[in-house]
């Protein structure tokens, strides 16, 4: 497998959040949560599709 530091970077931040947060997922999502809300980006929010559970098409 290559060495991707991007790929390593990211692996460590995720260890680092988990870490903050004793691995507590409602911990993680609160947080980050928050920092969306005080950040300035906008937020694209899109609408969930429904499957047909029949023929697993997707109805818009």
């Amino acid at each position: 497998m290559n060495h991707d530091d991007i790929i390593e970077d990211v692996r460590t931040i995720r260890e680092q959040l988990a870490a903050k947060h004793n691995c507590n997922v409602r911990a993680l999502f609160l947080d980050a949560k928050g920092r969306q809300q005080e950040s300035t980006r906008r937020v694209v929010e899109l609408t969930p599709r429904i499957l047909d559970s029949s023929n697993r098409r997707r109805i818009s």
